[in-house]
């Protein structure tokens, strides 16, 4: 294991031309002209993409909806899901059933969007993230192509086409915080533009209100240095990346903003406000200052290729960790103070984690944990005593012929009393 690293020094800006405002786009107006570039910059970022997000990548199980349910053990709500099947989003309850979709099409969103016919495939043609408001409107991600606000009945209430990717939160302050990439000449990087990955905070109308560049804020940490650690890491456990890979250097793929709670439970120096995130190309979890844009603590492994970490209730944060070994993944638990790792769920023996693509893990009300198994399309709700609880296969194909199980790129907990507008539409 690499040793846990805390912060040593400011780290200076670096030279970038000035960023405009992304173009709100109000659902009753065409985008403007500036946007025509946006899909071409798209394109071109996903060309330059480590890791290609897909409708859908392995075999379907048999098994499909939810085939276990330990009513006295489960954290009770109900789920949120967004899947590589469809353009939809969709409120399930414990036991599978449909309560309410989200659905609108690329067009509809994105009217004047000039797409090639590559964009156009059912590869693309699903939502990554999705974030629900307590009066049943929906935020939501349409990965490298932007971000868009829908209210109950699925109309569109405005869009920013911009290159927004993976993961998005609201915060108490009702913040929007979200990934963006653009392609730009990084130190350290010179004979070709690569991705650079920026955390983007925007008021509730969808107006960038500030950014934090990642090249920027890790430049305290030595990111190049843990660059070049993680090719060695990349060789020697197999990681089988392409040569592209080395123009997307960090592959931002998840943040968190910590909430009081969260930062007391972690203690120093972690703080309220600072984004915990997870860079698969560098595997390393760092928490970054949004106030001053600095790294104030981050580590390197032991996992590899992670997603979503999370602040666990007992002090410590949990990552889905891609790469435990070659076709093998877990829910890994470390103590950022030490790095040793304090638990570790690799899934049923019949039928362990395994995830090569995204993946995610939430720490529920009760201490129990879902993990999300993106590529395998299911859901596990775990115990503290690393008991399965809850679990939900899901039941979307894609493919030819449907052999192939949709992504399930998010399924999140929400509790019940968040959806009173579901009993009030009755």
């Amino acid at each position: 294991m690499l040793a846990l690293l805390v912060l040593l020094a400011w780290g200076t800006a670096c030279d970038e031309s000035a960023v405009p405002e992304a173009a709100i786009v109000e659902p009753t107006r065409p985008l403007s002209a500036p946007t025509r570039a946006v899909p071409s910059e798209a394109e071109l970022i996903e060309q330059l993409s480590a890791i290609g997000y897909v409708a859908g990548s392995e075999p379907a199980r048999e098994a499909t909806g939810v085939t276990k349910h330990d009513v006295s053990h489960v954290s009770h709500g109900v789920n949120l899901i967004t899947s590589g099947h469809s353009p939809v989003a969709l409120l399930m309850d414990m036991q599978g059933e449909i309560l309410h979709e989200w659905r609108a099409e690329f067009d509809q969103v994105f009217p004047d969007h000039p797409r090639s016919e590559g964009t156009r495939e059912p590869r693309r043609n699903f939502w990554r993230d999705a974030v629900l408001f307590p009066n049943g409107d929906l935020l939501v991600i349409w990965e490298l192509f932007g971000l868009f606000k829908l209210d109950r009945d699925s109309r569109l209430l405005w869009a920013v086409p911009e290159p927004i990717h993976h993961d998005l939160q609201l915060t108490d302050a009702n913040e929007i915080v979200h990934l963006q990439a653009k392609r730009k000449t990084i130190q350290g990087i010179p004979e070709k533009r690569a991705i650079e990955d920026f955390i983007v905070v925007r008021d509730a109308a969808g107006r960038e209100l500030r950014r934090v560049a990642l090249s920027d804020a890790l430049r305290n940490a030595d990111w190049l240095a843990l660059r070049r650690s993680f090719w060695a890491r990349a060789k020697e456990r197999g990681y089988g990346l392409s040569e592209r890979s080395l123009y997307d250097p960090f592959h931002t793929n998840s943040l968190w903003l910590l909430t009081p709670a969260e930062a007391d439970r972690l203690g120093d120096p972690f703080r309220t406000g600072d984004a915990l995130v997870s860079m698969a190309m560098l595997d390393t979890v760092a928490l970054i200052d949004m106030e001053r844009g600095v790294t104030r603590w981050w580590q390197q492994g032991p996992f590899g290729m992670q997603h979503e970490p999370r602040p666990t209730l007992d002090g410590g944060i949990i990552v889905f960790n891609n790469f435990l070994g070659v076709d093998r993944s877990s829910a890994t638990t470390f103590d950022p103070r030490s790095g040793r790792v304090l638990r570790e769920f690799t899934g049923p023996a019949e039928e362990p984690l395994h995830s090569k693509r995204s993946g995610r893990v939430q720490v529920l009300s009760n201490g129990n944990v879902l993990i999300v198994e993106t590529d395998g399309g299911r859901a596990l709700e775990v115990s503290s005593a690393g008991e399965v609880v809850w679990e939900f296969y899901s039941p979307y194909r894609v493919g030819e012929s449907g052999e192939t199980v949709a992504s399930l790129y998010s399924l999140e907990r929400i509790d019940r009393t968040q959806v009173a507008w579901l009993d009030a539409q009755d």
